[in-house]
């Protein structure tokens, strides 16, 4: 802390004035510290995440990202990155910049895979129109891995699918007309697929 400074002025002839008394300031030279606290949630083709600063600043952005030159607080601020496509970056970081110029070490934030495009379902063979059994064969297309979700009567033996055929086991217990079954698949970015209708199938029993 600076609290006692002045300055005078002495011109060319010894004549010297009254001192003018400098407010009080700080000055620091040491770094402010950035981290972040747990880890960062994709939304889409940006990500959420909570950091950590020794002191309030302004933040900056480097590498193939960007976001607010927002001012934050000391403590813990939740942030907004966002990226310019879908893919794979690994080059983004965020500085800290606190008021007296100092500037923080580069924040890295390491991998961020962004996929904002829907996995795409293709029924590839078909239940028999009628059989006897109660847990028929079906096999269907999908662009991407992720988790199964059926809709209507049917259900399926397995609740995931990896990205290509697949083959499962449709559950149907009852008897009778099977013509509302639709399955999605979501992804593990979460982006839900539009719903595959299952063509329709009869369960007629013991014997056909």
């Amino acid at each position: 802390n600076y609290e006692n400074c002045s300055i005078q002025v002495t011109d060319t002839d010894g004549n010297t004035s009254d001192p003018l008394h400098v407010p009080p300031f700080k000055l620091y030279f040491s770094k402010p510290e950035l981290s972040m606290v747990g880890d960062f949630r994709v939304q889409g083709r940006q990500i959420k995440l909570d950091i950590k600063a020794s002191e309030l600043g302004k933040l900056s952005y480097k590498g193939n990202c960007s976001g607010k030159l927002q001012q934050i607080k000391k403590g813990i601020s939740e942030v907004l990155v966002n990226f310019p496509s879908d893919g794979q970056f690994s080059d983004c970081e965020l500085k800290l910049l606190d008021p007296s110029g100092n500037t923080s070490d580069p924040l890295q934030l390491g991998t961020v895979r962004i996929d904002t495009t829907l996995p795409i379902l293709e029924e590839i063979k078909p239940v028999l129109e009628k059989i006897s059994k109660d847990r028929p064969s079906y096999s269907f297309k999908t662009s991407e891995s992720g988790k199964l979700n059926f809709i209507g009567k049917c259900r399926g033996n397995v609740d995931k699918a990896v990205a290509g055929i697949n083959h499962i086991s449709l559950i149907s217990a009852e008897t009778g007309i099977y013509s509302d079954c639709e399955v999605t698949i979501t992804d593990y970015s979460n982006n839900k697929s539009r719903s595959l209708k299952i063509s329709p199938f009869m369960v007629v029993g013991d014997s056909i």
